[in-house]
């Protein structure tokens, strides 16, 4: 067998820069560098320090180890993937979320879409990490897009080298990429078939996804869209299924917001592409 690994780059970038700081916290009439102490868990200064007090801080190892956590997440997949699929013949390629040039297309069709990571931390080392991970680990930055819509182009790639492709990645977004995955922080393989990767997006349209702040409907989690939409569920079913919770949510607006929730959660299957269940 001939595999081609196809890595998230944006998690390879987040877990290894976050591995290579560690947060504090501090008091801000006495800061660390005044002498002041530092505690490693909220739950500890809050005992000694009034909560208006509280400040937070990051101690940052050099650049160098950050890209060797780089390293070291890529070859430990690797060597799971040899072993597991008992070849040596291993290409791999990276993808991240670039951006720079041309917006990600999602924040055009709802300008709240991600609103809600606006003050998210990110690794002080992110920028640095991608730029890295691009140069060296055969990486491709997206434009217009997300790192997400490569991975069906990519899959379809490989197999037409005669190649097998891996999803690596802990993002469960990209269940909607069948063929073979492989969570490297779980260390567990797994196969996606067609249709689970169709149910994947439906499901989706029923729960939304509160990390991408795409509202979803109301009172349905994991497990009722699974429910509703069991195992085996053709396309023209699920959406026979998902439109009526629209109506009933969404009113007179309903048709807007499923054809934008199906633009924001479908994963491209090509470069370009588009969600052909939009109506």
């Amino acid at each position: 067998m001939k595999v081609t690994a196809l890595f998230d780059g944006d998690i390879l970038a987040y877990r290894a820069g976050f591995a290579a700081e560690k947060s504090f916290y501090f008091d801000k009439r006495k800061p660390p560098e005044d002498g002041g102490q530092t505690w490693t868990y909220k739950k500890e200064v809050v005992v000694h320090v009034p909560e208006e007090y509280i400040d937070k801080g990051r101690d940052l190892e050099p650049i160098e180890n950050a890209y060797y956590n780089v390293k070291s997440l890529i070859n430990n997949s690797l060597a799971a993937i040899e072993s597991h699929y008992g070849t040596e013949d291993i290409t791999y390629e990276t993808f991240v979320t670039g951006n720079h040039k041309r917006p990600n297309f999602r924040v055009s069709v709802d300008a709240e879409y991600k609103a809600n990571r606006k003050d998210s931390v990110r690794p002080t080392h992110l920028a640095k990490l991608l730029e890295y991970i691009i140069i060296n680990h055969n990486g491709y930055s997206s434009e217009g897009c997300e790192a997400d819509d490569f991975f069906g182009h990519a899959s379809i790639t490989a197999r037409s080298k005669g190649r097998t492709p891996v999803v690596i990645t802990i993002d469960k977004d990209l269940k909607q990429i069948a063929g073979h995955h492989y969570h490297p922080v779980k260390d567990t393989f797994f196969t996606i078939s067609e249709n689970e990767a169709d149910l994947m997006f439906w499901r989706q349209m029923l729960q939304g996804d509160d990390a991408d702040n795409i509202p979803g409907i109301r009172g349905i989690g994991d497990k009722k869209s699974k429910r509703y939409l069991p195992d085996g569920t053709t396309n023209e079913k699920a959406q026979e299924v998902v439109i009526p919770y629209y109506q009933r949510d969404f009113g007179d607006g309903w048709k807007a917001r499923y054809n934008r929730n199906a633009s924001l959660l479908w994963i491209w299957k090509k470069i370009p592409d588009k969600c052909p269940y939009k109506i």
